[in-house]
């Protein structure tokens, strides 16, 4: 507003005496029509460009006022700005100050820990040795028991080869067939003497162990032929699997 008064007061006395020529100079000279109307065109161009300057001199102003708001704007933005990098500068020591302190809790945890893992691996270093030697201990135990076992069963199949009966002569068909069926009366006599001594009934089937106390030598006879044995119940004949080795049916 100082600028626009101070232009106005210096721009009101050349104006009242470019006016006070146009028009008392033609008055007075009697200057012809056509320096009139240059005159007046002349007019009407100061005034345009008083008018043209006066425009632009209000947008310099209001441009200005406009770039004082922006600075003052500014000047707050930064302002604030800088209280905010300050509370954050703030913050962020005492957060540094925060993790600091739980990373050195974290980095004590962790250092105990792994001396408590180093104990322990320690320890477990120890008792696999321990348990290495035991192991080694053991393997060489297994490995005499087992030559010995080895020994033993070597010493009974040549015990057992010395005590052998010699091989019988082999039978005919007939000779085998026949010898198979006194196996099988003599099997069936022990079960006849079984259930009477042990007040068995009919359907009571004994087993060989029950039977070897009434056979010959306790041992339970073998068909010369291969055949299997089969005792049955109480009501019935023993049997062989060869076919043919049967006790004769009953009369």
């Amino acid at each position: 507003m100082t600028v626009i008064g101070a232009f106005r007061r210096g721009a009101i006395l050349p104006v009242r005496s470019f006016f006070r020529f146009v028009f008392d100079g033609g008055l007075n000279n009697r200057e012809n029509k056509a320096a009139m109307n240059v005159k007046r065109w002349l007019l009407w161009v100061c005034l345009a460009v008083i008018f043209v300057s006066q425009v632009l001199l209000f947008r310099a102003n209001s441009q200005w006022s406009a770039a004082q708001a922006d600075a003052r704007d500014a000047h707050q933005q930064i302002t604030l700005l800088q209280s905010q990098l300050d509370e954050l500068k703030a913050s962020s020591v005492a957060t540094l100050s925060l993790d600091n302190a739980r990373l050195r809790e974290e980095n004590q945890s962790l250092n105990q820990k792994l001396a408590r893992a180093n104990n322990d691996l320690t320890q477990l270093g120890a008792d696999k040795t321990k348990i290495a030697g035991q192991l080694l201990t053991a393997r060489q135990a297994l490995e005499l028991q087992q030559n010995h076992l080895q020994q033993l069963s070597v010493e009974n199949q040549q015990q057992a080869q010395a005590m052998a009966p010699p091989p019988a002569p082999e039978m005919s068909p007939e000779d085998a067939r026949d010898a198979c069926i006194d196996n099988l009366k003599a099997i069936d006599t022990a079960k006849q003497e079984w259930a009477l001594e042990k007040n068995k009934d009919a359907t009571d089937v004994p087993t060989a162990d029950d039977l070897a106390p009434y056979l010959k030598g306790s041992v339970m006879p073998v068909c010369s032929a291969g055949g299997t044995y089969i005792i049955g119940a109480m009501n019935e004949n023993p049997t062989c699997s060869v076919p043919g080795h049967a006790l004769p049916a009953a009369q």
